[in-house]
């Protein structure tokens, strides 16, 4: 991960980490493939700035444990204090209290480590649940104070400090316990699943027991005496002594601050003490004539170093860690989170539906189905006529794969440019996904558009195009990216959505047909004779091609035996149906072409107006998925929009059934 990007996206502010390459690639060392990347948030219309972020479900699972935790974390401090004060604790209710959260913390491990992927589950979650722990831990030494306040000021500092170590033991045996099952069952490393971050975690533990240090490091004062055993008196006033040096020094020799300008790369500041907080700098001071050795030795000199580097990393892991939202599910609004994310308040604003967040106590942590509005587009006989060109010349076969590499470079350019994603290449068409239907329209009517000027140019895969369009369910399947810090994980589009798409593309009621003379021409066999061989069979299917239809250049219609033939655009009817919720287009005209009874529709795409054109065809027969109501949609570009009539405002689809219902009447 880069870590000067990531920086951009946290939120401060930061007293130590400074976003400079040198620093951050210091940083990066350990930490560029341990960090979870943010994911975009929008709320319910998707019409604000999207902030980034990790969104977390908090449920009932959620709030059992960190109750569960609340209790492990008490009745561990009862354990430590009981050996400090002499007095005994009860075993069973503290290896209850273990059971309970073992528990439960060994199904989140299992959890976030099997449904990974590369998306650093485990990290997001040690990310989140740090928030609860350093909590619990930082208010260990005042508890203790009401038990005993004299005990408590000779120990308490320390026992927090046991409490964190005997917590981080008994987790990371956990944790690989549930690690080498995971890895048996997927045949994985068990070092590729263990989360990194958790180690990093370990070896800093200001993030575990921190939720604010200060830039005069008040807050780590049972830092100093728990985990470090030195008075924090000792090491502050050291380097306040060090910083009047360092003042001192820097009016009064030129030499030395030009010394100090040239290491830095830039200006001094204003306040020389806050140059102790580049990494380096106090090691380099310490070898100046005057410098208050007695003050401060080479061994504090070190320890500040390393100090600093963990307060850095502190730093930006609480950056990162102020990026958790958490989310709840509302009866009436669905996912909601804090306005103050958004400027919004005190008051909930609802999340987009697009929004996934993650549950750790569920199998899959973020429920892999998705829904998302879809795109298709398929030439017609592609490989057909890739068969017809592979018996031409090289020249012309050469031109006709430039061509269509041109023509889909123009594709994805027309998608990206309206923000859609690709999820699948096709070879002869492909698949685009997207959160707003107005942006796939344009897109569809945009190819449509296209493909028709390419054909004037001589474009060789002449024989039509179909494009669909739905709004359906996905299932993400996660691909395997790069090495660790490498390339991002891909998903790929599968289940119910991709085969509704494909029959809507597809469409004929010869498919089947199609596909088998395709194969035999793929494998070789000359088209004209596998042509001749299925003749009697495509020949029993001419009563059900309708010529009215199939008359225009771009078309689609439901034959009698109820497939849908598509040669053109269509769309299923949810669809249309969030189009009309999310859209709320406008119904100008109804304009009729023989039979046919199409609504003119306008509304805003990308600060554009789009015009399209919509029929209902009825209801239509897919196999493996039953019966769909379709709509076609058509360009009215050419049209006379003059000529058309204008209608009163109404509701689309309920305006669409009545003209479909008008349209059966008349024929």
């Amino acid at each position: 991960m880069d870590l000067e990007h990531l920086f951009r996206q946290l939120r401060g502010p930061f007293s130590f980490l400074r976003p400079e390459p040198a620093e951050l690639r210091t940083l990066a060392r350990d930490y560029s493939i341990a960090l979870p990347e943010p994911q975009r948030v929008f709320l319910h219309r998707e019409e604000s700035t999207p902030i980034l972020g990790f969104p977390v479900l908090q449920g009932d699972s959620e709030w059992a444990l960190r109750a569960a935790l609340e209790r492990y974390i008490e009745a561990e401090e009862d354990l430590q204090w009981g050996r400090v004060s002499r007095r005994g604790t009860d075993p069973k209710v503290y290896q209850a209290a273990w059971e309970e959260y073992y528990s439960l913390l060994s199904r989140v491990t299992e959890n976030v480590t099997a449904s990974s992927f590369g998306r650093r589950y485990p990290s997001i979650f040690w990310l989140y649940h740090s928030i609860a722990l350093s909590r619990l831990l930082k208010e260990i030494p005042r508890r203790l104070v009401r038990r005993d306040a004299e005990l408590a000021r000779l120990h308490g500092d320390e026992v927090k400090y046991q409490v964190l170590h005997r917590y981080l033991d008994k987790v990371f045996q956990l944790t690989y316990d549930g690690v080498q099952r995971v890895a048996r069952q997927a045949e994985d490393r068990e070092e590729d699943l263990f989360p990194q971050l958790l180690q990093l975690m370990r070896d800093n533990v200001l993030i575990l027991s921190e939720d604010h240090i200060g830039p005069d490091l008040s807050q780590l004062s049972s830092y100093f005496r728990g985990y470090l055993h030195r008075e924090p008196e000792e090491i502050l006033g050291a380097l306040a002594a060090v910083g009047e040096w360092l003042e001192s020094r820097l009016g009064t020799d030129p030499g030395f601050a030009g010394a100090v300008r040239q290491v830095i790369g830039k200006e001094l500041p204003e306040r020389p003490q806050s140059l102790l907080r580049h990494c380096g700098l106090l090691r380099f001071f310490s070898t100046w004539p005057g410098f208050p050795d007695h003050a401060m030795s080479s061994e504090d000199v070190e320890l500040w170093e390393l100090l600093l580097l963990r307060l850095k990393e502190f730093e930006l892991l609480l950056g990162l860690r102020r990026l958790v939202i958490p989310v709840r599910t509302d009866t009436v609004q669905g996912l909601v989170c804090r306005g103050a994310l958004w400027g919004a308040g005190a008051k909930d604003v609802a999340l987009s539906d697009s929004t996934r967040p993650l549950d750790f106590l569920r199998p899959w942590v973020v429920d892999p189905k998705v829904s998302r509005f879809g795109l298709i587009y398929d030439i017609t006989d592609f490989s057909a006529i890739l068969s017809v060109l592979s018996r031409s010349g090289t020249d012309e076969q050469d031109r006709s794969y430039r061509r269509i590499f041109r023509f889909q470079r123009r594709v994805n350019r027309l998608a990206r440019g309206r923000r859609l994603r690709l999820e699948k290449y096709l070879g002869d068409g492909a698949l685009y996904s997207g959160r707003h239907p107005a942006r796939l329209l344009a897109v569809a009517l945009g190819v449509q558009r296209y493909y028709k000027r390419t054909l004037e140019e001589g474009f060789p895969f002449d024989r039509g195009m179909r494009i669909a369009l739905n709004y359906g369910t996905y299932r993400l399947l996660p691909i395997e990216g790069g090495d660790a810090g490498g390339d991002a994980m891909r998903y790929e589009f599968f289940g119910q959505g991709i085969v509704e798409l494909t029959r809507l593309s597809t469409g004929k009621a010869m498919r089947d047909i199609d596909e088998t003379r395709t194969l035999l021409i793929g494998l070789g066999y000359p088209a004209h004779e596998v042509d001749s061989f299925f003749a009697p069979v495509m020949s029993q299917n001419v009563d059900v091609i309708d010529k009215g239809e199939e008359d225009r250049q771009f078309y689609a219609y439901i034959n009698r035996n109820g497939a849908l033939v598509n040669e053109g655009i269509v769309a299923s009817e949810r669809f249309v149906q969030r189009l009309e919720e999310l859209e709320s287009p406008k119904a100008l005209y109804r304009m009729r072409e023989g039979s046919r009874r199409y609504l003119v529709c306008e509304m805003e795409s990308a600060g554009e107006p789009l015009q399209f054109a919509l029929r209902q065809l009825g209801r239509a027969s897919f196999k493996g998925i039953g019966k769909l109501v379709i709509f076609e949609i058509v360009d009215p570009e050419p049209w006379d929009l003059s000529a058309g009539e204008e209608l009163a405002p109404t509701p689309l689809v309920a305006a669409l059934q009545a003209e479909a219902l008008a349209e059966s009447r008349s024929t």
